[in-house]
């Protein structure tokens, strides 16, 4: 029986998820990519609405503190990613549900793989906030989650991975890149 390309057909009591195409679940994974990131989001909005945004800031951090290990250890085991390199980092960059398949990010490797350079070309996160003029939002994102979260997961990798911030927003155009990570090896 040929993969299924989608669920618009008649039920089917005995249906796994391996029996969709890839298309189909890169569709499903970039959809449950979405409600897991919008969860977050509106999370992070009823707790600044309800209690103001130092309260907001105080628990969005808290939950990702606690988080980003499940984050990290759940795709880099279901993807058996092993390693204790950037390319090891990159790897998980690339499949974290929360991450790239929900940016556009562009990867380099050089100096035999001891410094990498990392660039969100397309940031959904800064394209909401840019749109509803909400900088707190961003400061929250960028500099209070991901600034320290991206340089901790350097550091889960290898402890001498050294994360350096190139560009982070705001931007000065809509054509801009997002932000820029550098990450160096240091051997």
């Amino acid at each position: 029986m040929p993969d299924l390309e989608d669920y618009s057909g008649e039920f089917r009591p005995d249906l796994k998820l391996t029996d969709f195409s890839k298309e189909a679940l890169v569709r499903l994974l970039t959809a449950a990519s979405k409600m897991y990131l919008g969860a977050d989001g509106m999370w992070t909005n009823v707790i600044r609405r309800r209690y103001g945004d130092d309260v907001a800031l105080s628990c969005s951090k808290e939950v990702w503190d606690t988080n980003w290990k499940q984050e990290l250890r759940r795709p880099t085991q279901a993807m058996n990613i092993q390693g204790n390199d950037i390319a090891s980092m990159f790897k998980y960059f690339q499949i974290d549900p929360g991450f790239a398949v929900m940016f556009d990010i562009d990867f380099e490797l050089r100096d035999n793989g001891n410094y990498g350079l990392m660039t969100v070309t397309r940031c959904r996160t800064l394209e909401y906030c840019e749109r509803h003029g909400d900088d707190w939002l961003l400061n929250l994102a960028c500099n209070e989650l991901d600034k320290p979260l991206i340089a901790e997961t350097a550091r889960f990798f290898n402890p001498k991975i050294k994360t350096t911030i190139l560009k982070l927003p705001p931007r000065k155009s809509k054509d801009d890149i997002a932000c820029q990570w550098e990450f160096k090896l240091e051997t």
